[in-house]
C-alpha cells in the first residue's frame, strides 16, 4: 500500500524544549530547513507569554503560529493563512484568536475569591521587574517578559498557610479558573487548555493544506492533554520522518488489527502510537 506524504503539523511543549533545539544554532537552523522541506511545521505552545514566546521563536528561528498562555490565545502572522481569520484581532503583526478571558477579568475574578477565603494575595501585577526577577531567579529582561501577561496571572499568598491556599486553590478551580502550580507562584487562567487553540489552529491548516497530519511533542501533562486533538503522540520531531511512526494516520486505508499487530512486532511504544485517522 503507498504511503501519502503529506504536510505534518507538530505541537511543541516550549516550556520543556526538545533536546533538537538544544544543539546550537546552526544545527537547529540546519534541522529546521530539513524539516520544512519535508514538509513538517513547528507550531510552538507554553504557558509563557506572548512577549517570551516571541523571543523564544526569534532564538530558534521559528516564525509560525504559536500559542501562548496556557492555551489562551493563538497569534497567527498576518496573512499566513491568505485571507484574514474569522474573529481573529488584529495585534502587532498577528491575528490573535483568543480563547480565554482578558488578564483584569482574571485578576478581578482571583481577587474576589480570595478574599471571600480572607487571604491575601500578591500577583505579578502588585510586583516591580526587580521583585519578579529575584523571586523567580529571572533576569532582568525575562522578568520584564513574564509580567507582559495579557491572559492569566501569576500569584502567591503573602503569608504561607497551606491548608488555606488548598481552599482558595479549590475555590478557583470550582469557579472554572484553571490553576497551575509554576515554582513558588501559581499560575491561574480562565478558561484554559492547549485543545481548543490546536484544534482551531488544525482546522485552519487543513482548509489551507489539504489533508495533514498533526502530532505533539512535549512534557507527559502536555501530551496527555493534546493526545484527544492530534493524530499522533511522538518523542522526537525527527520520528515523523519514519514511516512506522505515522503510519496510522498516514495509510488511506487501514484495518486496524492489522496495524497494531505490524506495531507490536516493530516494537514500538505504545505511547507514540496514540493516534486517529487523518481528517
Amino acid at each position: 500500500m503507498s504511503m501519502v506524504k503529506r504536510p505534518v503539523i507538530v505541537f511543541v511543549d516550549a516550556d520543556v524544549i526538545p533536546p533538537l533545539f538544544r544543539s546550537g544554532r546552526e544545527r537547529v537552523a540546519a534541522a529546521l530547513e530539513t524539516l520544512a522541506a519535508d514538509r513538517i511545521t513547528i507550531v510552538l505552545c507554553a504557558h509563557r507569554t506572548r512577549a517570551e514566546m516571541e523571543g523564544i521563536r526569534q532564538s530558534l528561528g521559528v516564525f509560525h503560529p504559536f500559542v501562548c498562555e496556557g492555551g489562551a490565545a493563538a497569534f497567527v502572522p498576518e496573512r499566513y493563512f491568505g485571507s484574514p481569520i474569522e474573529n481573529a484581532r488584529a495585534v502587532g503583526g498577528y491575528e490573535a484568536i483568543q480563547f480565554g478571558l482578558p488578564y483584569e477579568s482574571v485578576i478581578e475574578r482571583v481577587r474576589r475569591i480570595a478574599h471571600r477565603h480572607g487571604v491575601e494575595i500578591q500577583g505579578f501585577n502588585d510586583m516591580s521587574v526587580a521583585q519578579v526577577a529575584h523571586d523567580c531567579g529571572l533576569s532582568l529582561l525575562d522578568a520584564r517578559l513574564a509580567k507582559l501577561r495579557e491572559y492569566g496571572e501569576c500569584f502567591r499568598l503573602l503569608r504561607p498557610d497551606p491548608d488555606a491556599e488548598q481552599r482558595l486553590i479549590h475555590s478557583l478551580q470550582s469557579a472554572g479558573i484553571e490553576t497551575r502550580r509554576a515554582g513558588q507562584f501559581w499560575q491561574a487562567s480562565f478558561p484554559a487548555g492547549f485543545g481548543q487553540a490546536v484544534a482551531v489552529l488544525s482546522a485552519l491548516y487543513r482548509v489551507s493544506l489539504g489533508r495533514i497530519v498533526t502530532a505533539c511533542l512535549g512534557s507527559p501533562a502536555f501530551e496527555t492533554a493534546l493526545a484527544p486533538h492530534v493524530d499522533s503522540v511522538i518523542d522526537d520531531i525527527r520520528e515523523v520522518n519514519c514511516e512506522h511512526r505515522l503510519e496510522r494516520a498516514l495509510v488511506e486505508e487501514h484495518d486496524q488489527s492489522a496495524l497494531l499487530r505490524r506495531a507490536h512486532h516493530r516494537g514500538l511504544e505504545s505511547r507514540t502510537m496514540r493516534a486517529r485517522p487523518a481528517r
